[in-house]
């Protein structure tokens, strides 16, 4: 974690920036910025930045994360669902369609999971995928998330971080 609360690592073709409440103004009012994907923001992103404007107490590290390039191109979203429990965190992430394909979620997933490794209070990290989703779940595989469970219209993943 950088001071800017930038997330970064070496090699790596995105960084996480934290979810301001001034940004999710801005989806919410459905006015575009100069630095987004074409097909940003999902319907996805739309949803976290509502329900952040709701709830706007998200404490960091456990907030959700703005996922660019490089360049400073807004491709997607990735973050935590909350503060651990139980040292269990839960992570949910997304990137656009066009930008899909290039190893962007596998890289938003392993700065998730540096961020979960430097926190003492977590020892898992869990995920969900739907079961038609399969993009996502070569993600969580890349990165030895092991599939635990079928928990009906949910596939769950764990990785321990300890």
């Amino acid at each position: 974690m950088t001071a800017d609360n930038h997330v970064t690592a070496e090699h790596t073709l995105v960084h996480l920036t934290p979810l301001s409440i001034a940004h999710c103004t801005a989806i919410a009012a459905g006015e575009r910025q100069s630095n987004w994907a074409g097909d940003y923001p999902s319907a996805g992103d739309r949803f976290i930045a509502l329900g952040t404007l709701e709830r706007p107490e998200e404490p960091f590290p456990w907030c959700h994360y703005q996922v660019l390039l490089a360049s400073g191109l807004l491709i997607g979203g990735a973050g935590f669902h909350g503060a651990p429990v139980n040292e269990t965190v839960e992570i949910g992430y997304g990137i656009v369609g066009s930008q899909r394909g290039r190893g962007c979620a596998t890289q938003a997933v392993a700065l998730l999971l540096q961020i979960a490794q430097e926190a003492r209070e977590v020892a898992v990290v869990r995920a969900t995928t739907l079961p038609t989703n399969r993009a996502s779940q070569r993600v969580l595989e890349h990165l030895n998330f092991s599939r635990i469970q079928d928990a009906g219209e949910e596939f769950v993943y764990l990785k321990s971080v300890e």
